[in-house]
């Protein structure tokens, strides 16, 4: 399990290397004069201090994850039970397909229930840049939790453990919140270690939690098992990316309006995951229509170790 552990010390890396640089880049981007790049650089200085903070532990993930995978003697995705895919492209339709299919079954529940109703003055200009969210953080996820976090996993504790546990974790670290900070004074130095610090105090409350919860497993187990059985990463990606696409435009096109549970509650984590049975009831059918896209796809031989 010492990879495991090696792991861990990785993630205190990210949020230390994120925290410490989020100031600097926050002092860097408000130098900048606001109407660079069509004023796109005067958007990004009006973004809250969280907005900054969020991003450089993005960044620092990307950045330390070589470091990562070197210090951990990885010479290749096979030993992380990653193979080259044959049919690349097949793969991410079994993942699209089902994904998009379940989202728009589940806004149609949730608008045709009440729980949420339509806003006026949706504009397409919001497309390119749900679309740019949805494929960077799919393939940053699926690579750091179905692909380094559930390789190892599986080193030690078998497939189906692995998926089990990756996915545990793939629902922890999205209850890591980053607290809202406004504009207010100058981020000191440490102003990111002092955000991280007040990280998980606003919890939601217990039948909330629970739900998501299992809404972040229910989707970690399809995840970690469409991984398994292509042994590729484009599958799960796919299939992520269009749920983020799906829920996304879904939030710039309706509002939340009143709980339902157990059908449907207010979305949890920044409103980007619904619960409820509905959630649950659209990720079982994205799993069956996925399980039949992948009927006929010929299984992976095993990897060794």
């Amino acid at each position: 399990m010492r990879s495991l552990g090696k792991i861990f010390l990785y993630l205190a890396a990210v949020l230390l290397a994120g925290a410490l640089a989020a100031p600097q880049a926050w002092k860097l981007i408000q130098g900048l004069p606001p109407e660079w790049l069509g004023g796109l650089a005067g958007e990004v200085q009006r973004m809250p201090f969280h907005r900054y903070l969020s991003r450089s532990l993005q960044v620092a993930a990307v950045v330390l994850l070589w470091p990562l995978l070197r210090w951990l003697n990885v010479r290749s995705l096979r030993e992380l039970g990653l193979l080259r895919n044959p049919c690349p492209a097949r793969d991410a339709a079994a993942g699209v397909l089902p994904g998009l299919a379940g989202s728009l079954v589940l806004q149609a529940v949730l608008l045709l229930s009440g729980a949420f109703v339509l806003r006026g003055g949706w504009s397409p200009s919001v497309l390119p840049k749900i679309l740019l969210s949805a494929a960077v953080v799919a393939l940053l996820e699926e690579f750091l939790f179905r692909g380094v976090v559930l390789g190892f996993c599986r080193q030690s504790l078998g497939a189906t453990g692995a998926v089990l546990l990756s996915s545990l974790l793939f629902a922890m670290v999205h209850f890591l919140n980053l607290p809202a900070a406004g504009a207010g004074s100058p981020p000191g130095c440490w102003s990111g270690l002092a955000l991280l610090g007040e990280v998980g105090h606003s919890f939601p409350t217990p039948p909330l939690f629970g739900w998501s919860f299992a809404t972040l497993c229910a989707a970690g187990l399809l995840l970690g098992w469409l991984t398994v059985r292509t042994a590729s990463l484009w599958a799960a990606a796919a299939l992520h990316g269009s749920w983020i696409l799906g829920q996304q435009l879904f939030n710039s096109l309706a509002v939340f309006r009143e709980g339902l549970l157990p059908l449907a509650g207010a979305p949890q984590c920044h409103g980007m995951v619904p619960v409820g049975l509905a959630p649950l009831g659209s990720l079982l059918l994205a799993g069956l229509l996925a399980g039949w896209l992948l009927r006929h796809r010929p299984r992976p031989s095993p990897v060794s170790s």
